[in-house]
């Protein structure tokens, strides 16, 4: 005779069990998909950026013309990660936004004239480690700004007529993606230009600030 008692008493035993394990294996589920989302989360950097000056090159001729930053300390920036916004704050005046990958003006790009700076048709991105060969021989080395270095982002043009103890900065960014937006203006380099630097996986503003500083 089989005793009923005793099998009633272990179904339900058995049932919690299963329960738990399932409960195990779900969370363990959970957990691994969690890390993994974890890993692949862009978080801006902690990093000091300071800006420096306007690097102007030779009046009249082509070379290295941008505005120049340093990173004060904290962690290592990744300039294709960088987003960089310029905007006057005089009535009317121009914004733009540049990053890493935007092409320098074909209009302006390798062609002197007399009473500004023209950059160099041999520039290749738009942004570069200050000490870096620029010749994409490693982009990562290249492209990473420790603390104590300094970088700059290239402009079109640099221009002082005289007028204003201040120069002028253009950039133009003729970006060859369909359907992206042209960005183009000249700004004072003064505290009547304001700049922030950005993140581009996270949106988030690393620096930000006035265009007052040095000609280099």
């Amino acid at each position: 005779m089989v005793n009923r008692e005793k099998n009633d008493a272990v179904s339900p035993v058995i049932g919690v069990m299963l329960m738990i394990v399932v409960t195990i294996v779900i969370a363990a589920t959970v957990s691994v998909f969690s890390t993994g989302f974890a890993s692949e989360t862009h978080s801006a950097p902690n990093t000091q950026i300071e800006y420096v000056g306007v690097l102007t090159g030779p009046i009249g001729g082509l070379g290295e013309i941008g505005l120049v930053f340093e990173n004060k300390g904290g962690e290592a920036l990744f300039l294709p990660d960088l987003e960089f916004h310029l905007k006057s704050t005089m009535s009317g005046g121009d914004e733009v936004s540049i990053s890493y990958t935007d092409l320098t003006s074909v209009t302006y790009r390798g062609v002197s004239e007399p009473g500004e700076a023209r950059l160099s048709s041999s520039i290749a991105n738009r942004m570069k480690k200050i000490g870096a060969s620029g010749k994409n021989d490693d982009v990562i080395a290249d492209a990473r700004v420790k603390a104590g270095d300094r970088f700059v982002i290239y402009a079109d043009r640099y221009t002082n007529d005289g007028a204003s103890r201040y120069g002028l900065i253009v950039y133009v960014a003729d970006r060859a993606r369909p359907g992206a937006p042209y960005s183009s203006g000249e700004f004072e380099v003064s505290s009547r230009t304001t700049y922030t630097l950005s993140d581009k996986n996270t949106g988030a503003v690393i620096a930000s600030g006035t265009l007052v500083g040095s000609v280099l």
